[in-house]
């Protein structure tokens, strides 16, 4: 199983412990499956109405899929502000001591 494969699935049994409802695009041969082009997950909480986009990344990466995200919401002119129930979070795995540091973007 691809080193990818194998950070989403943690992550999603993380989410899925936490009662969110978990959906990753396919796995297509030499095409990208991210949603809008920059998201690996997209979570909803169905009780509380939550929903969140989380982009999946190793620690040497944070900051370049930091910048995509970014980049993303500015070109679209999405604010993050006025969708309160919406949330954006980059997860970057730490190998080193097995866990996920959260950023909400």
């Amino acid at each position: 199983m691809a080193k990818e494969a194998i950070t989403r699935k943690k992550a999603i049994q993380i989410l899925e412990r936490k009662g969110w409802l978990v959906w990753h695009g396919p796995k297509v041969k030499y095409k990208q499956t991210d949603i809008f082009g920059t998201f690996d997950l997209i979570c909803w909480k169905k009780r509380v109405g939550e929903l969140k986009f989380i982009q999946l990344t190793t620690l040497p990466n944070l900051s370049t899929r930091r910048k995509k995200i970014k980049n993303f919401l500015k070109k679209n002119k999405i604010n993050t502000k006025i969708l309160p129930a919406v949330e954006i979070e980059l997860w970057a795995w730490n190998k080193n001591n097995k866990k996920f540091k959260v950023e909400l973007i």
